[in-house]
């Protein structure tokens, strides 16, 4: 046994890699002599591939992430494996502020992963933190995770990660890796641009995971949706039997969740909405029910699902439709972690379509009247959304003239 087959069993708990490509990744960022870029789909196990490299070198792994809830989870996840790991964010009290500085600043500090959001990374507070870190040599190398942030084609584009290039530009002998689970070509060109990436290794995985089945139905064709989604919902849970799962509902709106929910509800399957109109300590109560398996289904929108790593999720049903294929990807890949069959189903309906086509184009036109003038990027939105309802609209017609469909192959090119 090798000493990093020994470390992801010693401080993992794994007795194997989940696949030979995570395993390939893994030991080039810890050969550390290029630049690294990880296209793997949710669920297959990025995470470790920084995670296990910073437990074995000597240094600190500073990682770049855009959402608080999806630190702390991976901050707590890490800690429960005694593999000592923090975040510096604006969320975090001043004494545990004070306690993580002191031992940045310490001759030998304890930290192996600090994790920060691109904003952060940008405040001049944390400049002479990061600039005595650097010149001390404790900077063991910078992975971006949600890489399609970076890029302004990218279906998440967040404006604080382009900064993230000035401090590769600062620090231009520090290994860099960018994590994402989806990035079409032009996504990736630009990710490798902006971070300034140096002829990067490329590790790139099928979008869909082989144990994840896809259809799309066209709502509008059923008596009753609710019960079509109540059967659907029984079925992926395991029925009756003993070994059940959970479930995934996505709503675009508030109301939407509500009335899922209550439907399924009544319908005999326990569900709970989750959106960010309810109180923070119903969101918390809803999550943490779903979490522990007291509640079947959480029914939520689409911020819901970050930072939330559940294994058992046997389904994720789209009670409306995705903004792109690239945020379709990301949301049904939270179904299936733990490897067993699972299901993805879209709810397809043209008044819906019809709906957010209209939001996604107001939405660009505002952009435009704001700036005073158009962009080819503006197009990005309209032609991602165009590519997802070919695809709803392809796989729907396929369903309703034969045998349902299960999408064990990539769709059409993003």
């Amino acid at each position: 046994m090798s000493a990093v087959e020994r470390a992801l069993k010693t401080h993992f708990g794994f007795e194997k890699f989940r696949s030979r490509q995570q395993e390939d990744v893994v030991r080039a960022v810890i050969k550390g002599d290029r630049d690294v870029f990880v296209c793997m789909p949710t669920g297959a196990g990025k995470s470790l591939c920084y995670q296990l490299p910073a437990v074995l070198s000597s240094g600190i792994t500073l990682v770049i992430s855009p959402l608080i809830a999806l630190i702390q989870d991976q901050v707590e996840h890490l800690k429960a494996l005694n593999i000592a790991a923090s975040s510096i964010n604006s969320k975090l009290p001043l004494e545990e502020r004070r306690q993580i500085l002191a031992d940045l600043e310490s001759e030998s500090p304890r930290l192996k992963l600090l994790y920060i959001t691109p904003e952060m990374v940008a405040s001049s507070s944390f400049q002479p933190c990061l600039n005595s870190l650097r010149s001390r040599g404790l900077l063991a190398r910078l992975a971006v995770d949600e890489a399609h942030c970076v890029s302004q084609w990218g279906h998440d584009f967040r404006p604080d990660y382009l900064k993230l290039g000035e401090l590769r530009a600062r620090f231009p002998g520090l290994p860099c890796m960018a994590l994402t689970a989806t990035a079409p070509k032009r996504v990736q060109e630009d990710i490798a641009v902006a971070l300034g990436l140096r002829e990067p290794l490329t590790f790139a995985a099928p979008v869909f995971r082989e144990n994840l089945k896809y259809d799309v139905i066209f709502r509008d064709l059923l008596p009753d949706p609710y019960v079509h989604l109540q059967a659907f919902a029984k079925e992926a849970l395991g029925g009756d039997t003993a070994e059940k799962g959970c479930g995934i509902v996505y709503c675009r709106t508030r109301e939407s969740c509500e009335d899922v929910a209550h439907r399924l509800t009544k319908l005999g399957i326990t569900a709970k909405p989750y959106h960010a109109g309810l109180k923070a300590g119903d969101r918390t109560a809803s999550q943490a029910d779903w979490m522990e398996g007291r509640v079947a289904v959480i029914v939520a929108t689409i911020s819901f699902g970050m930072g939330v790593d559940k294994a058992n999720v046997r389904f994720v049903a789209h009670w409306n439709l995705a903004k792109s294929l690239a945020s379709y990807y990301q949301e049904s890949g939270r179904a299936g972690r733990d490897g067993r069959p699972s299901s993805c189903r879209i709810y397809y309906s043209p008044k819906d379509r019809d709906q957010l086509n209209f939001l996604i184009r107001k939405e660009v036109a505002r952009k435009q009247e704001k700036r005073g003038s158009q962009k080819e990027l503006d197009k990005a939105p309209i032609l991602d959304f165009e590519a997802m309802v070919a695809f709803c609209e392809q796989e729907g017609t396929a369903y309703f003239s034969s045998p349902p469909i299960t999408l064990e192959t990539a769709p059409p090119p993003v």
